[in-house]
C-alpha cells in the first residue's frame, strides 16, 4: 500500500503514531522503533504494510520504504510542501474514507514541483481542491456583506472573496482572480502577490 505521511506524533521513546493519506483512507497507525528502520517524515511518500494487532485496537505500520520525490534535496521547495500536508492533514482531521482526489492531487503536484515554484504551484493546487470541495467562489460576492464585487477582490481565509472595506485588506485585480479561479493558473500575478496568497492560505484550508 501507498500513501503520504501527514502527521506523526512521537510515544515511549522513538515509537510514532503514523497518519497517512492513501487513496481511499486516512489511516492512523502505530510504528515500533527497531535497530533497522525507514526514516518516516511529515510529507513522505511511503510504501508499507499494514499488520493487525491481537493485543491493540491500533493497527502496525510495517515494512516502510520512502519512495523519492526529484525535489526531495531543495530545501525551499520541501518546506512549503511540509506546510501544504500539514494545513490538509488539519482540514481532514475527523476523515477516515476519503475520495482517491486528494491523493491524486499530491501526486501530481510531487510529480510537477521540480520545474515549478513551489508556492504557485501549491496555490493552483489548492484552488482546485476548494473546487472539489464545493467551496470556490466564483461568483465574486462579498461574503461579509453579501454583496456583488465590481473592483479589486480582497480574498480572507480559505479564499472567500470579500470588499477591500469590508475585510480592511488590500485586494487583487479582478481578472487575476478570475484567472485563478476559473482556470488554476497563477500567470497574472505578480511575485508579490503570490507571497500574499501564501500568507492567505497559511491561515488554513
Amino acid at each position: 500500500m501507498r500513501g503520504f505521511v501527514l502527521h506523526t506524533v512521537r510515544v515511549r521513546d522513538e515509537d510514532l503514531i503514523v497518519r497517512i493519506l492513501t487513496k481511499n483512507e486516512v489511516l492512523t497507525l502505530y510504528r515500533f522503533y527497531g535497530a533497522r528502520h525507514s526514516y518516516i517524515n511529515v510529507g513522505y511518500h511511503i510504501d508499507f504494510v499494514i499488520e493487525e494487532s491481537p493485543k491493540t485496537t491500533i493497527k502496525r505500520l510495517r515494512n516502510v520504504t520512502q519512495l523519492p520525490f526529484s525535489f526531495l534535496f531543495d530545501l525551499e521547495k520541501m518546506l512549503d510542501f511540509k506546510i501544504f500536508i500539514s494545513l490538509l492533514n488539519s482540514h481532514l482531521s475527523d476523515v477516515t474514507k476519503i475520495d482517491d482526489f486528494y491523493y491524486n492531487l499530491l501526486i501530481e503536484i510531487t510529480n510537477e514541483m521540480k520545474n515549478r515554484d513551489s508556492k504557485r504551484l501549491l496555490i493552483e493546487s489548492y484552488v482546485k481542491l476548494l473546487e472539489k470541495e464545493g467551496r470556490l467562489h466564483k461568483e465574486f460576492e462579498c461574503f461579509l456583506c453579501e454583496q456583488k464585487i465590481n473592483g479589486n477582490i480582497a480574498l480572507a481565509r480559505a479564499f472567500l472573496p470579500a470588499h477591500e472595506r469590508c475585510i480592511y485588506e488590500d485586494g487583487f485585480e479582478r481578472e487575476k482572480i478570475k484567472e485563478l479561479f476559473e482556470n488554476k493558473k497563477t500567470i497574472l500575478l505578480s511575485d508579490d502577490e503570490i507571497d500574499r496568497l501564501w500568507k492567505i492560505f497559511n491561515l488554513g484550508m
